[in-house]
């Protein structure tokens, strides 16, 4: 993970307390801040030369190495009695640190050049960002990095595919049958008599016969039989799936001399120096 160190000069003791106690109620871990007051030896810098007890001025040993920028301002500016503020954040986290930093008035470094009668050396800024800061250690001190990495998990979920609709509905379909139908019909025919037939006085009376006469005709009914059944149900299967995605884990790589070497095993720490200021 990328760290950087952001630097910030106050001309007051006061401003670069209260900004350290922003950056602590913001949740900026204790061990991320430093404060040096103006009272320090604070040499190093291209103008003033390197710290006769150390070999390494403040600025070189505040970043590892020696800054590639004249830091002649801001040795002038703590002599006077002016407060730096270091805080060592991963990127992701730089916006919102260099935002609390500005909240309480840092030097403006081309103001305080002019001020001073020094060129300036780069463009305006409130803060000074050294991305990769050497980590120093004494003895018994120790830096732990958390190497991460995700798992796969795999759950389950109801999906609805869709809905089978069973309707039953009635269909009407011509049918047609021959019948046989019986009649009977009354016919009345005259003939002669035959010769020689008699009448009694008693024939000379009124008499009336009826006779029937019928039809048939066609009678339709109909009955209902179960021709078919349809069954529906549900089948339930089981399946076997092979889920493929990608995860990803954290690692280190650890440069020592000319050797450059990987491990996956987070015991190993990273010796990484750059010091270049993002203008």
């Amino acid at each position: 993970m990328n760290e950087e160190m952001i630097v910030a000069v106050y001309d007051t003791e006061a401003q670069a307390a209260a900004a350290v106690r922003d950056l602590e109620a913001a949740h900026v871990p204790p061990e991320a801040i430093s404060r040096h007051a103006g009272t320090e030896r604070m040499s190093g810098s291209a103008a003033s030369g390197a710290d006769s007890t150390g070999g390494q001025g403040f600025w070189s040993s505040l970043f590892g190495g020696e800054p590639d920028h004249d830091t002649a301002v801001y040795d002038r500016s703590l002599e006077n009695g002016s407060s730096v503020v270091t805080v060592r954040v991963p990127d992701e986290h730089v916006d919102g640190v260099t935002r609390i930093l500005e909240q309480h008035q840092p030097i403006d470094i081309d103001e305080r050049a002019a001020s001073l009668g020094l060129g300036a050396t780069r463009s305006p800024a409130a803060a000074v960002n050294m991305q990769g800061s050497k980590e120093t250690f004494g003895n018994g001190d120790e830096e732990v990095i958390a190497l991460s990495e995700e798992q796969l998990t795999v759950g389950k979920r109801l999906v609805n595919r869709g809905t089978t609709h069973i309707r039953r509905f009635v269909v009407e379909t011509p049918v047609e049958q021959n019948v046989t139908l019986h009649s009977e019909r009354v016919s009345i025919d005259r003939r002669p008599a035959s010769a020689g037939a008699r009448v009694d006085d008693a024939d000379f009376t009124d008499r009336t016969i009826e006779v029937a006469e019928t039809d048939e005709e066609a009678v339709v009914g109909k009955t209902a039989r179960v021709r078919e059944e349809v069954v529906v149900r549900k089948d339930a299967t089981d399946r076997v799936e092979t889920v493929r995605d990608t995860v990803r884990r954290q690692d280190v790589e650890i440069e020592r001399g000319d050797s450059t070497s990987r491990s996956g095993d987070a015991t190993s720490t990273p010796s990484r120096t750059m010091a270049r200021p993002k203008i």
